[in-house]
């Protein structure tokens, strides 16, 4: 392109444009006679001349207009790096003859076919194309995925049909888009690759936002997690410079394949790497390899690669990722140390500790040019004092191995084989780790943010790249926060570790008051709520030290807040009693503060609720309830806050199980969230959590229909928050759960288990970033396991039931509020034991649940519809494998509680027919048999009356259970129905 420039600028010159009106002006005495007469010749030659004069000024202008665009193209192109840059050319070889293997595994010059992806391609394509559309795309994925080999591929078809296509070179963000702005008439196709680690990302968002030009400009982010990278984006930017990335498009890859397309996949792979390497390719076979469901196609490729090393044909299950690293990387180090020893590179001598030390900083610092790629190799104990000529040595050496490729710095092989290698480099020994201490000490800024997003991604592979990020982070964990903060956000399976380690390093630091709400703005709550408690703490020590009363109060609210997130509900509690004391006095003092005494009271409720002290709940709820009306009825601002006000009363009554208060409750709730919904959106998500209350109140009260619309209304609401907002997924998570329970109610059983499914999903991916969402992912399970009861997924109900026993166990054990939880989670385990024969477990599970459940009764009365529930699963593992008479006894003792409640609320009457049926089985088999006749014409009785009420639900069970009393009463026989 610099060539053809020069040979337009050439042609531009005034001798060129000259020539072109000469030949112009010479075609005068060839066209016209010499014997017409003078003024006729003379007319002629100057309207030639003048039309030679114009095709010279034409002929100008077209060269400029081919001068600036392919100075334009060019200017592009200097902010790109080519798609296929030339491989490194070595005029010399290793005396040994070794090579690069991971040449062969790299995007650009891997030699195998390209295989599927079409629907994705197709996707990419109508989006490069499509008019009126976001410009930027993000392409997530696991690491080793194919996410690059993708992009390349169909930039490559890009390139082919005229587009300028290229991948961004570091900090060139703001020259590609302003070359962009003057390119009329071109399109243009960026590509990003490792997105999270990159430094100019934020300049590059930021010239995004403003961009208005001429040329069509695509970019595509390349990373493995997609929306945390959002995420990380929108906390760290300006909203106006937020908004491409959050308008984005997230084109999300999984591993490729099933297991008969990975098998045929390696084998094509090792005969082209055989074909590449210039060896004959080891057997294969067509029905069998090393690779196993869900592979990446990294992993398929470095397994197929170290097949072709050894030689010999592949046998068992592939090997660890860890272990095919290293043999990868044991053949590198061998290229290394031959392509060191050649003479042009003056290294001598150099052992192979120091070629891997030069190779692990300069691909984890990734310098832009070679005097910044010195200073790193400074950083190695063993250079310290070397010579300049010596470290400029060996970074040309490590550069000619490694050009720099793909817009970034040196790249030493596919991510997940680099991540390891840069890890075990600097954590391998004693030796490593002194190492490590050396090269992470004191970097730039610049240099920490991308270390440290580097490390967090390392850290979802290979552990021990937590440690480095913890030991980098401690350094200097005042100035590093918010780079730890980012980079954690943009990593997902192991964001909670880094939570927990960066919380720590933020914990024992000396913040200030300014860097302390700096911090706090960076940090959402909800990603990282670990962080957000320690910087809290921190800003509730300030406010103590040099804040008014006011603003301590609000501080302590915040506190009880963070404290409710991670479920340090003991330190809440008492965190919350003291902003009440304050709030109280404050208001005793000025009106003012009143809207402050009313979250205070809010906060002491949920407190009280986390450590199980309900009445006093009760108490404090509608103390708070009452002052937000008078609120409310003063000033309609404050209708918000007894929305919610309204929607913790509930909760509280809930608790004490004054269900029909609560449901009159939870119904003013939802008609106040919904009228301030309807007005403002942002009112949505307090609606949503109205809605999911109203729905566990309607179970209470036997409206089943309703609590079935009302839950789904839930769920679809709390969809549309979360996907606006991630800090609600909890909520939907807890929808999900509760739909998933209203839909047993003899509801489509399959909508019921794909709504348990969903939320056991979904609170996995919780936990993940906070272990305190345990308590959620434990009622998910108990949800799920009686919906694989419905479709009859008996052994994966095994599965689940016992995954949800030990999860509240250990909930239980430190806090007494998961109990109840843990009595319904050994219920559904005695019911899943039973539906595979396993009986003798089935009545030890029944027995715990029902001991559990007498202790929560003697405590709190509203448990007692519970306890029904255990006698009844009790009294059917005894007709298996236990004492007909205790049998007799629980199945007695099940149906006097039942009568009580029924008795009180006719809603349990249902209850109470299943509990006859079960008494009329036991006195079956104790020889009771006028008592059982007499028990079943009181469970018709009770079926006929429910049906009246709700045929769609209770017919069925009076007709069997009618002809099953007319078959009794001559027969004097009966069979037990579970």
């Amino acid at each position: 392109m610099g060539r053809r420039l020069k040979k337009l600028t050439k042609l531009k010159s005034p001798w060129v444009l000259g020539a072109v009106a000469s030949i112009g002006a010479g075609v005068t005495p060839l066209v016209v006679p010499g014997d017409w007469p003078l003024v006729w010749r003379a007319l002629v030659a100057a309207v030639v001349a003048a039309l030679a004069g114009a095709s010279g000024s034409y002929f100008g202008v077209v060269l400029t207009r081919a001068e600036s665009a392919a100075a334009t193209v060019e200017a592009l192109h200097l902010a790109l790096d080519p798609l296929n840059p030339p491989r490194p050319h070595h005029p010399q070889g290793p005396a040994g003859g070794e090579r690069s293997v991971f040449e062969l595994l790299l995007p650009q010059s891997c030699p195998t076919p390209f295989w599927g992806r079409r629907a994705e391609r197709d996707w990419w394509w109508a989006w490069c194309q499509e008019e009126g559309v976001s410009g930027l795309v993000v392409v997530d994925g696991p690491g080793g995925c194919g996410k690059t080999r993708l992009a390349l591929r169909a930039a490559q078809e890009a390139a082919a049909d005229g587009w300028v296509t290229g991948w961004l070179r570091e900090g060139r963000a703001a020259d590609l888009v302003a070359a962009a702005a003057a390119a009329a008439g071109l399109r243009v196709l960026v590509l990003v690759d490792n997105a999270d680690t990159r430094t100019d990302l934020a300049s590059l968002l930021e010239a995004l936002a403003r961009y208005q030009g001429p040329a069509l400009l695509r970019v595509v982010l390349i990373t493995r997690h997609g929306v945390e990278l959002g995420q990380a984006l929108q906390a760290h930017l300006p909203e106006q410079h937020a908004l491409p990335v959050r308008s984005a498009p997230v084109m999300s890859l999984a591993p490729l394949g099933a297991t008969s397309d990975l098998i045929r996949w390696y084998g094509e792979a090792v005969r082209a790497f055989a074909s590449a390497w210039g060896t004959p390719p080891p057997p294969v076979s067509d029905t069998n390899a090393p690779i196993r469901a869900g592979q990446t196609m990294a992993e398929l490729l470095a397994q197929a690669m170290v097949t072709v090393l050894s030689g010999a044909s592949p046998t068992g299950s592939p090997a660890p990722l860890d272990e095919v690293a290293g043999v990868l990387f044991e053949h590198e180090a061998r290229w290394w140390r031959g392509t060191a020893a050649l003479d042009r590179w003056a290294l001598a001598p150099v052992t192979d500790v120091l070629l891997a030390r030069v190779m692990t900083g300069l691909a984890l610092f990734a310098p832009a040019d070679e005097p910044a790629a010195v200073g790193v190799l400074r950083r190695v104990p063993e250079l310290a004092d070397a010579p300049a000529e010596r470290i400029t040595n060996l970074v040309r050496w490590a550069r000619s191995l490694y050009p720099p490729t793909a817009g970034t710095g040196l790249r030493i092989g596919p991510n997940l084989l680099a991540d390891w290698f840069i890890t075990t480099s600097l954590t391998r020994t004693e030796g490593d780790r002194h190492f490590a201490r050396h090269l992470l000490n004191d970097p730039t800024d610049e240099e920490a943010a991308r270390i440290l997003t580097l490390l967090a991604r390392a850290g979802e592979h290979h552990p021990p790249a937590r440690l480095l990020f913890e030991q980098l982070l401690g350094g200097d964990p005042v100035r590093l926060a918010h780079h730890a903060v980012y980079a954690a956000l943009t990593t997902a399976t192991n964001r909670g570790e880094l939570d927990h380690t960066t919380a720590a390093a933020l914990a024992t630091a000396d913040l200030d008051p300014d860097t302390t709400t700096r911090l706090l703005r960076l940090t959402p709550a909800y990603a990282l709520p670990r962080c957000v408690l320690a910087l809290t703490r921190h800003h509730v020590r300030h406010t103590r030290a040099t804040g008014t009363p006011p603003e301590l109060g609000d501080a302590l609210t915040d506190l009880v807040v963070a404290l409710d997130r991670v479920r340090e509900h003991r330190e809440g509690l008492q965190v919350a009693r003291e902003a009440l004391d304050l709030f109280r006095g404050l208001a005793d003092g000025d009106p003012v503060h009143r809207p402050g005494l009313n979250r205070a009271l809010g906060n002491l409720s949920v407190a009280l609720d986390g450590v199980g002290e309900y009445h006093e709940e009760v108490r404090v709820a509608r103390e708070a309830l009452a002052l937000c009306r008078e609120l409310a009825d003063g000033d309609p601002a404050h209708r918000p806050l007894l929305g919610r006000s309204l929607i913790r009363f509930e909760v509280a009554l809930d608790r004490v199980g004054e269900h029909r208060e609560q449901v009159e409750v939870a119904r003013e709730a939802v008609g106040l969230c919904r009228e301030l919904a309807d007005g403002d959106a942002a009112h949505r998500p307090d609606l949503a959590r109205a809605l999911t209350d109203l729905a566990i109140a309607l179970d209470w009260v036997g409206e089943h229909r309703e609590q079935v619309r009302v839950a789904r209304e839930a769920v679809d609401l709390c969809r549309w928050v979360a996907d606006d907002n991630p800090a609600h997924r909890p909520a939907l998570a807890q929808a999900l759960t509760y739909l998933a329970t209203a839909l047993e109610r003899g509801n489509d059983p399959h909508e019921q288990l794909a709504a348990a499914r969903e939320a056991v999903g979904l609170c996995r991916e919780l936990v993940a970033d906070n272990p305190a969402h345990r308590f959620d992912l434990a009622e998910a399970l108990v949800r799920l396991a009686g919906a694989l009861d419905g479709v009859g997924e008996h052994r994966e109900q095994v599965r689940v039931a016992r995954e949800a026993v030990g999860l509240c166990r250990e909930l239980a054990a430190d806090n007494p509020t998961p109990r109840p939880t843990l009595a319904e989670a050994l219920g559904n385990l005695s019911v899943a034991l039973h539906r595979v024969g396993e009986h003798r477990e089935q009545l030890q599970a029944a027995r715990e649940a029902v001991d559990l459940r007498r202790e929560l009764v003697a405590d709190n009365p509203t448990h007692r519809p519970a306890l029904a529930r255990s006698f009844r699963n009790l009294s059917v593992a005894l007709y298996r494998v236990g004492d007909p008479r205790e049998q007799l006894q629980v199945a007695r003792e099940a149906v006097d509680l039942c009568r009580e409640l029924a008795d009180d609320n006719p809603t349990h009457r249902p209850a109470l027919a299943q509990a006859l049926l079960d008494l009329s089985a036991a006195l079956e088999r104790a020889g009771e048999h006028r008592e059982q006749i007499q028990v079943r014409r009181e469970v018709v009785d009770l079926y006929r009356e429910l049906a009246a009420r709700d045929p769609d639900l209770f017919q069925q069970p009076y007709v069997d259970n009618r002809a099953a009393l007319r078959r009794l009463l001559p027969q004097d026989d009966i069979t037990f129905d579970l």
